[in-house]
Formats: structure tokens, C-alpha cells, sequence
């Protein structure tokens, strides 16, 4: 008996067994045992191995699962899971019954602000009272409470039957959940419900931090999803701001397809069609300037330089954590430049290039607004948004025109060729503040306009022949009945704004070769005594555009004439209808000198420094919040300012007792309406009025400090930022009081009369 234990022990694949009959191992044990045996034990004579019948050893039949056999396989498990999970559900929710309701902690950001907000439903055409949140504010659209009172009456728009009663927030980041969710996309990149996986609510999660899940409203369960996205705030929080972003940014309904943008947010953060989490980090960083419940950024203190081109400056001054804004912007910034390295998100790094430009700029960081603003366009040129089949290179190339692959809608098209212009404004605007070179040139852009608003809300397909291209002759001074609107005329605008800056660029240049277009009969390059004085007035290429800025003021249609009817304002069209004034300043203003009355130069920039002002006057007779304007109707205004201040200061030179009132009325309502502005986009805003506020004080000193009825000053102060020190506030002993610094502004005076 033990003899067969042993042999059945024993595998005849091992190396102790040779596969004889008898093994010689149990022929080695019988010998022992009979050789050991204690007297009067019996044993066989022989020893007994037994042996298992040797199996045929035969290749495994593989078996061939079809994809439609694994799909049906893997639902059927998601079922039998959902099965477990209702079971699982019915069983708790007995025991929760008696239970108390835990409450939702507020979000720490839930602290309310005095931040002044839009009255107004912006153009862009969301009703804010379709929008949770903002329907019971403080009665101009924005909600006065915390963020934790963020949508009352949110339902989720998946069912929420069995989700009572099951705290999933002690299960760690790799959750079942999550990995099911996963296989739902698989099963043709459909939404969670579409899984059948109906039984798992998206909640909101507010009680631990900004970023991570979401919990939903009226009930105890917290769902943590570990696929949201990090950095992000909770799914309340983010909608919310995104809605907001959507409902007051100016570019934002050009910039995405608002519909479709907001409908992705309702997927699973793993489903393919989500949104990009930089998008969503960039559209949270602008969206929380225009809610009340985050606090905005703090402004940077008096004595900080407003000229300073370089925010990493005011930021070792300050010495304090990123507002939630800031934040925002970086995780946004961090991951597009990720992305860009990886070659990933190419065209959403673009989208969320001008979407940064614009923060940054709304926030006076001048270098990083400039830098942004070029990263964008030279982005936009691989991915070949700034040219439009068949106007593709002759030559021979390695590369393909775009490293993107063609739009496969009529709607994604039109959202590429919306980015490219919107990137391509953003550049020529900032460009209009420096005497810096344009990152691309005009003549390497051959794309359509854009299409217009309706029809692009629609993704209604219009063929190029029934449009316009960039590179048209009459592009400024025709206008096709069926393509245009305010936002074709915003573009139109920046390319007279970008012709003058190439002008104003290149003529010097132009000029020291005897450029036929801008030498004058009466200043040639022969005349060497007067190399810094260019009497332009009569060359060709002056008066071409000086024609061209004046035609395109008067051809707008008959609907698009007035950008405010009533109390509403159209923003795209009130600054395409400021920037040929701008146009003009610009092209005249080098060559004005406001002392001589019979300058041409003198007189056009300051009819069109009043131009803009009657503008200001008219918007400033509404109930619109001029903050929603956009950043360029504002350096529209500041530009006026100074022009206005230079007639000021030949006014004062020249005694002239009529004209100085005037001015002044004007200046000072300027001013008023850059601090405006300001009451929400505080920094830019307001560092455009310092810099106004300095230009004017160099300009007229002292003397016009007495002038106006103000008792009360300070010191003005700068810092020295130098390289080599740390940085240190200093009195600056060669300027006076600056008399603005506690002004407040008074009531809008009435509009002066002109003599």
C-alpha cells in the first residue's frame, strides 16, 4: 500500500522516474523495505507499481473569437456587474433608510465676491436664465452665492436609480467602474448609457478639493471617477465656468461650436469625444473672471510700473500663490506645450494658444501675451490653417501641406478656419502696441473669411465660389450680400490694422532704397538733411491706404452701420467700427505735429481720436457692461487718450483758453471709461489708464494738475527691477505727483460742443 502511495506520487514526466514496469525506483524502495524489514512482517516478493495511462500529448485546438463574439461576451459581463451592483443596492438601501442625509460640504472657493457683473445677455446668445446658477443671482446675470448653491435644480441627465446609499469614495483610484467605463468607448465609442451601464449616475463631488470626481445632487452616494481629469475642479465647478465662458467671452462662440462643446461635457471623461483637458483648464481660467463665486486676481500694488513688459517681475514683488485663475492658465499652458513636444493635440494647442493670449493680455502680462500670440499663428502654419486648397506651394516637399488630417465635417472645417482668424486678430492687435515685427506675413495667408454666424451655428456647407478669400483685391471695399456680418467685418478690420503696421514697419527701409510706393516729390532719399522727417502725404503707397480706411468706413451694409441699437451692443461690430479710426491714427500720427495748424497730418488723427470718443458716448448711454467689449475696443480708447493729450499739451503751449476745456472734458471721460472697464477685467483695463495717466502727466505736468478741481495726491513711486538687484521700491524724484492715483471718477460728463 505505501509502494503504490509512492508510485502515485510520483509524475512520470519527473526525472526520478524512468517509465519502467516496475519503476526503478520502486524497485529501489522494495529492496530497502525487505532489507529493513522488522521480523515477522510479510511483504510481496515483488514490488507492485501501478501506473496512470499515459495521455496522448496533442497540440491545443486554438479557438478564433470573433470581434462580435468578444463584444457580446464583455456586455454580457457589464450586465451580470450591473445585476451585482442593483443587488448589492436594494440590500444597503434598507439599511440607509434610517440613516441621516450627510450635507455637501462648500467648495473652498465658495466664498462670495463684490465683483461687478454683466447686466446684459451677451451677443453671443445664451439666455443665462436656461442657465443653472445664473437665473437667481444678483439680478445681472451672475450668482452672488457660493459655489456649493451652484445649480439648484441639476439633474443628471443618466438615471439614478440605484445609487442611494454607497460611499464609493474608500475605493482606490483604479476603480471596477472606471475600467468598465473604459470598455464602453470600445463598444463603438459610445456614451456610458449607451453601456447600459445606467445604473451608475455622474455626480458632483465637492467635498474634498477642486479637482478629482463629482457627487450628484440630492443624493448620499459620492461617485470618485479616477479618469477625471487632474488639476481640473470638480464636474459642477467645471461646467459651470465653461457655461459661463460660453455665455460672456466675446470669442468664445467663434472659437467652438457652443452647442457641441457643451453636449461632450456630459460623456464620460474617458470617452474619446471628450474635451481635451487643456481647453477645459483655459475655458476655467476665463470663465472665473466672470463669476462672483471665485476670486479674481489680485491687482498688482500703485507703485508697480504700469509700462512693465514682464509679469515674472510683479510676481517676485507680490511674493503670493497663484489666484484660481492663474492656475488654470498654467495647467493649461503645461500640457500644451506636453502636447506640442509629443506632437499631440496639435490644432487644440492652437485653440487654447488664443484662448491663453487673451488671459494673459486681460491680465497685462505683456511678454507672455506676446509670445503667446506668436506661438499661435506659427502653430497654425504646419497645421496649414492659414492657406485653403489649391493655394498650396509649387514645390516639391518632404512634408505634406498640413500635419493634421482634413476636417471631416463642414463644422470642424469652419472651426479651424474660426481659430486660424481669431489667432491671427489677437496677433495683429497686440501687434498695434510695439514697433515688433509680425510673425507672418499677409501675403502668406490665402484662406477664406469666415462663414457667417447662423450659418456656421448650422454647419450649412457654402461653396468658395459664393466667398471671399483673404487675398482678394476688393476685400476691404466689397461686401458679398450673403457672407457677411459683424465678425467678418472684425477680421476685415484687423487686416487694415495689419497693412498699416507693415507700412509703418517697412518704410524706412523702403524708403533708403528709393522705394518708387513711398517716396514723395517732395522727399527723396537725396535729401540727407532731412533723413528723420518724411513728407509722405503724396506717396503712392500712403494714399493708397489712406483711400483704402476711408472707403472701408463707408461701405459697411446698411444693417451693419450702427453697432448699438436700443440698449443692445454688437462687440465685434462696435470694434470693427472702431479700428479704422485706430487705422488712422497710426498711419498719421508719426508724421503729425499738433503745433501747426496747417498739418493734414495733425487734423486726421485728431477727427479720428473725437470719432472714437462720440463711439464711447454711445456705449456709455447704454446699460451695457463695457468689460465684455474685448481687450482692443480698449486700447482703441486708450489711443485716443493720447493723441488727445498731445492737442492738449500744443493747446496749453499756445494758450489756447477754447480749446484746453474741451480737451479736458474729453480726457478725464476717457479715463472714466477705462476705469469702467476695469470694474471686472481689472488689470489690463487699469494699467492702460496708468499708462494714460503717465503719458498725461509728462506731457502737460504740473499746470494741469492745478486745473482740475483735485485736492488730493501721492507720491508716485516706481520700482527698480534691474537684472542684477532685488527689487525695491524707490521714489522716483524726476517725476512729479502723479494726480491720478485717488481719483475716483465722477458721473459721465455730458458731451461737449464743438466749435
Amino acid at each position: 500500500m505505501f509502494l503504490n502511495e509512492t508510485r502515485h506520487a510520483i509524475n512520470v514526466e519527473d526525472a526520478s522516474c524512468d517509465a519502467q514496469r516496475p519503476c526503478s525506483t520502486c524497485v529501489r524502495s522494495h529492496s530497502y523495505a525487505v532489507a529493513h524489514a522488522p521480523a515477522g512482517v510479510e511483504l510481496p516478493p515483488h514490488p507492485e507499481c501501478t501506473f496512470d495511462e499515459a495521455v496522448s500529448e496533442s497540440p491545443p485546438v486554438e479557438t478564433t473569437e470573433t470581434p462580435k463574439s468578444r463584444f457580446e461576451r464583455l456586455e454580457s459581463r457589464i450586465n451580470e456587474l450591473e445585476s451585482l451592483l442593483r443587488e448589492k443596492d436594494r440590500a444597503l438601501n434598507t439599511f440607509a433608510s434610517d440613516q441621516s442625509q450627510p450635507q455637501m460640504q462648500h467648495h473652498p472657493f465658495a466664498s462670495s465676491s463684490n465683483a461687478h457683473t454683466p447686466n446684459l445677455v451677451h451677443s453671443n446668445g445664451f439666455n443665462f436664465d436656461g442657465i443653472p446658477g445664473f437665473a437667481n443671482g444678483n439680478g445681472n446675470g451672475i450668482p452672488t452665492n457660493g459655489i456649493s448653491n451652484m445649480y439648484p435644480n441639476y439633474t443628471s441627465s443618466k438615471p439614478q436609480n440605484g445609487t442611494n446609499g454607497m460611499d464609493y469614495t474608500q475605493f482606490p483610484n483604479a476603480s471596477g467602474l472606471d475600467n468598465l467605463a473604459g470598455v464602453a468607448s470600445l463598444l463603438g465609442n459610445a456614451p456610458l448609457s449607451e453601456a447600459h451601464i445606467d445604473s451608475v449616475s455622474a455626480g458632483l463631488n465637492q467635498d474634498t478639493s477642486m479637482s478629482g470626481g463629482f457627487q450628484s445632487n440630492g443624493s448620499n452616494l459620492d461617485i470618485v471617477f479616477a479618469s477625471w481629469p487632474v488639476n481640473l475642479p470638480s464636474r459642477e465647478v467645471t461646467r459651470h465656468l465653461v457655461e459661463a465662458y460660453f455665455a460672456f467671452h466675446l470669442h468664445a462662440v467663434r472659437l467652438f461650436h457652443g452647442p457641441s462643446f457643451l453636449a461632450s461635457l456630459d460623456l464620460h471623461p474617458t470617452d474619446p469625444r471628450f474635451p481635451w483637458s487643456a481647453i477645459l483648464h483655459a475655458m476655467c481660467a476665463i470663465g472665473s473672471l466672470y463669476v462672483a463665486s471665485i476670486p479674481p486676481t489680485p491687482a498688482p500694488p500703485p507703485e508697480y510700473p504700469a509700462h512693465e513688459v514682464f509679469g515674472a517681475r510683479l510676481r517676485t514683488l507680490q511674493r503670493r500663490p497663484d489666484s484660481f485663475a492663474e492656475q488654470q492658465a498654467k495647467f493649461a499652458k503645461e500640457q500644451a506645450e506636453i502636447a506640442l513636444d509629443l506632437g499631440h493635440h496639435k490644432f487644440q494647442c492652437v485653440q487654447v494658444t488664443v484662448m491663453l493670449t487673451w488671459f494673459y493680455w486681460c491680465h497685462g502680462r505683456w511678454s507672455e501675451a506676446f509670445l503667446s500670440a506668436a506661438q499661435g499663428l506659427r502653430v497654425a502654419v504646419p497645421c496649414g490653417l492659414n492657406v485653403c486648397p489649391p493655394f498650396h506651394t509649387i514645390a516639391e516637399t518632404l512634408r505634406p501641406p498640413a500635419i493634421i488630417p482634413p476636417a471631416k465635417t463642414v463644422m470642424e472645417d469652419e472651426v479651424r478656419r474660426n481659430t486660424f482668424w481669431l489667432a491671427y486678430a489677437m496677433e495683429r492687435q497686440m501687434g498695434t502696441g510695439n514697433g515688433w515685427a509680425l510673425s507672418l506675413d499677409d501675403q502668406d495667408i490665402c484662406q477664406l473669411l469666415p462663414l457667417r454666424g447662423d450659418q456656421f451655428e448650422q454647419g450649412i456647407l457654402v461653396y468658395p465660389s459664393e466667398r471671399q478669400w483673404s487675398h482678394d483685391r476688393d476685400l476691404l471695399t466689397t461686401h458679398k450680400d450673403e457672407q457677411i456680418d459683424s465678425f467678418i467685418l472684425y477680421v476685415k478690420a484687423t487686416i487694415i490694422l495689419s497693412r498699416v503696421k507693415s507700412f509703418n514697419l517697412r518704410f524706412k527701409g523702403k524708403h533708403y532704397v528709393g522705394d518708387a510706393s513711398v517716396v514723395s516729390p517732395n522727399n527723396s532719399p537725396a535729401s540727407a538733411d532731412q533723413q528723420e522727417i518724411f513728407d509722405i502725404k503724396d506717396a503712392p503707397a500712403f494714399q493708397e491706404l489712406d483711400k483704402m480706411i476711408n472707403a472701408f468706413r463707408t461701405s459697411f451694409p446698411a444693417h451693419l452701420k450702427s453697432p448699438i441699437i436700443g440698449q443692445s451692443v454688437d462687440p465685434y461690430l462696435y470694434t470693427a467700427s472702431l479700428i479704422p479710426h485706430l487705422g488712422l491714427i497710426l498711419l498719421n500720427e508719426p508724421h503729425a505735429r499738433p503745433g501747426e495748424a496747417t498739418c493734414v497730418h495733425a487734423d486726421r488723427i485728431l477727427r479720428a481720436a473725437r470719432a472714437i470718443v462720440d463711439l464711447m458716448y454711445n456705449i456709455a448711454s447704454t446699460s451695457y457692461d463695457v468689460s465684455l467689449l474685448g481687450l482692443h475696443s480698449i486700447m482703441c480708447w486708450f489711443m485716443s487718450g493720447r493723441v488727445l493729450i498731445r492737442f492738449l499739451k500744443a493747446a496749453m503751449q499756445a494758450n489756447s483758453d477754447a480749446q484746453i476745456p474741451q480737451l479736458q472734458a474729453e480726457i478725464v471721460f476717457i479715463r472714466s471709461m477705462l476705469m469702467k472697464a476695469a470694474e471686472r477685467i481689472t488689470l489690463a483695463p487699469e494699467r492702460y489708464q496708468r499708462m494714460l495717466d503717465e503719458y498725461l502727466f509728462n506731457s502737460t505736468g504740473q499746470t494741469f494738475a492745478d486745473s482740475l478741481p483735485i485736492s488730493r495726491f501721492s507720491t508716485e513711486c516706481t520700482i527698480s527691477l534691474e537684472e542684477d538687484s532685488t527689487s525695491t521700491m524707490v521714489p522716483d524724484t524726476s517725476r512729479a505727483t502723479d494726480v491720478f492715483m485717488q481719483y475716483r471718477a465722477p458721473p459721465i460728463p455730458a458731451r461737449p460742443t464743438r466749435r
